[in-house]
């Protein structure tokens, strides 16, 4: 499940601002700890917090894990790298170096592995020859070959997490292999193709409104069937009178009579419901400004410049496509009406909508379908024939039937006359009505087809969505490609550096999007790099485009 809302935020002139924040939830919920999860299952999410590089979080799961399985390298070399990662030795306060003299006493007192032991031995290595502030040449040759002797994940993650902590000689060798390495892993993975599916939110399951049931009430259902009977009843007096005085063609005349009303009652309702489809159907001029609905309506403005460019062509198409779009705007903003849904989850079919109607209006489909509905000139000519030849029956039998029973016939005509007219207009409302209920029906189903399809398509599409910890690690690549260029820019080696700080801040108006229980990312940053030197402090500050994984704007402070 995804949930996504707007979010006020201060852009760097001072003015309000704001940045769509999409929570992913389901399988995206990488970070939230169940309250009956086993020592395994925290494990794994305390893994997850320290590849996203939340590794405050990390040491306090590791805390509880280590309790309960706290006898296997692999969980204390992953301990090792959250208790280190982020600081360097000097910011340990007394109380934790004396924990990680402890830890380390327990750790070479376990049963080693093929792997992970030589990890943590690298590890110690590493933490001691920092210690050592003057380290042996052979020793610290002999730390790097170590290192490069590790698995290449092993080594990436050691070379990132205790990059505060190593100092010395070491400093600039393990700096040079992790840009070499954050080069490498900057673009890996297809970032570029897929950085900006993770600020899409799932899309929500298509609708469709409802078919409007047909407008006829019990009361018309009851007058039709009345009316009808009535006037049949009423022609076969006719009929009866005129065989009173063995004439049977006032039968013939009736029979004939009944027929043609009947073809000009079915051909009549098909009249009335197509010249309603073809009339224009009212929409509204446009939605609230605010909510869901005005959000809506902005997205179908801005997805018809992108659809049609040109402004001439733009409309034209917009003379014919105008109103059909705008009940299609209607439509969605009734049936997604709900705190639940967020105009960013239909933006999927916003965008299919408008696609399809710049592809019917680009095959010239829209006027076709104004042609489908055209009153063809047989369903005139069987409806004003059949009237015609009904009423010519009806007066070929009365005039058979007058010389029989004059007052009769006339009663009998009368009724003939007012109830057909009573069950003409019912029964045409009534077949109109239920031609409009099949269209729509048909037409629904038709269109909810299409929406599953592309549904669907798009949801493939999101598939391979990066995970939080891909992103963190793309956003780590490119902190330290940033860095590593200030650094030249400022002609400096990392052994120059005392320390150093970077900040990343969300664009203003750029999307954001995390993991349910992890960090914001955003679609674009402002990166703020710190160089503290024994000469000074030196600032970078550099725009992030992260999908594109380009720097922009550079300045530089001294």
């Amino acid at each position: 499940m995804t949930t996504t809302r707007e979010v006020p935020v201060e852009t760097p002139g001072g003015r309000p601002g704001a940045v769509t924040g999409t929570v992913h939830g389901g399988v995206h919920d990488y970070y939230r700890v169940p309250a009956d999860a086993s020592p395994r299952e925290k494990l794994a999410i305390a893994l997850r917090y320290l590849e996203s590089g939340q590794a405050t979080t990390a040491r306090r799961l590791f805390a509880e894990i280590v309790a309960h399985i706290g006898t296997e390298p692999y969980v204390w070399f992953h301990w090792l790298l959250a208790f280190l990662s982020g600081r360097t030795l000097w910011e340990l306060s007394a109380e934790e170096r004396l924990k990680l003299t402890a830890t380390r006493e327990l750790i070479h007192g376990l049963k080693p592995d093929r792997w992970w032991s030589r990890g943590i031995a690298v590890i110690e290595r590493l933490v001691d020859a920092t210690a050592a502030h003057a380290p042996d040449a052979a020793a610290v040759s002999a730390t790097l070959a170590e290192l490069d002797a590790l698995d290449p994940g092993m080594r990436t993650s050691i070379a990132r997490h205790l990059e505060r902590v190593v100092q010395g000689p070491l400093k600039d060798e393990l700096w040079a292999q992790e840009v070499e390495d954050a080069r490498a892993a900057r673009t890996a993975g297809r970032r570029t193709e897929r950085v900006w599916k993770f600020f899409e939110p799932d899309p929500a399951p298509p609708r469709a409104r409802p078919v409007r049931p047909a407008r006829v009430s019990r009361a018309h259902l009851a007058l039709a069937a009345l009316t009808t009977v009535i006037a049949a009843g009423a022609a076969c007096v006719l009929g009866w009178l005129g065989l009173q005085r063995d004439d049977p063609s006032a039968v013939i005349a009736v029979a004939v009579g009944l027929g043609a009303a009947g073809a000009a009652l079915v051909n009549g309702a098909e009249w009335r419901f197509r010249s309603r489809r073809r009339a224009p159907r009212p929409s509204h001029a446009g939605p609230p400004a605010g909510g869901f609905a005005g959000r809506v309506d902005r997205m179908y403005r801005r997805y018809v410049r992108l659809a049609v460019p040109d402004p001439a062509e733009r409309a034209a198409w917009l003379r014919e496509a105008y109103r059909p779009m705008c009940r299609l705007r209607d439509e969605l903003a009734e049936v997604y009406r709900e705190a639940r849904v967020s105009a960013d989850e239909v933006r999927w079919l916003i965008r299919f909508q408008v696609r399809e109607l710049r592809r019917q209006w680009r095959a010239g489909t829209r006027a076709d379908e104004c042609r489908r509905w055209a009153v063809a000139p047989a369903v005139k000519g069987v409806c004003v024939g059949g009237t015609g030849l009904a009423a010519a029956s009806l007066l070929w039998a009365a005039q058979a039937a007058a010389r029989q029973d004059l007052r009769l016939t006339l009663g009998a005509a009368f009724a003939v006359v007012v109830a057909g007219w009573l069950a003409a207009e019912a029964g045409v409302r009534i077949g109109a009505e239920n031609r409009r209920v099949a269209v729509d029906t048909e037409d629904r189903r038709v269109r909810l087809n299409a929406y599953w399809f592309e549904w669907q398509r798009w949801g493939h599409r999101l598939d391979d969505r990066p995970t939080d910890m891909e992103m963190a690690q793309w956003l780590d690549c490119d902190r330290r490609i940033l860095v590593d260029l200030a650094l030249r820019a400022y002609h400096l080696r990392w052994g120059d550096v005392c320390a150093y700080a970077s900040v990343e801040a969300g664009r203003a108006g750029s999307s954001r999007a995390r993991a349910r229980n992890g960090p914001w990312r955003y679609s674009k940053y402002r990166l703020l790099a710190f160089l503290l030197t024994t000469d000074g402090v030196r600032q970078v500050t550099v725009e992030l485009d992260l999908a594109q994984a380009t720097f922009h704007e550079w300045q530089r402070r001294e």
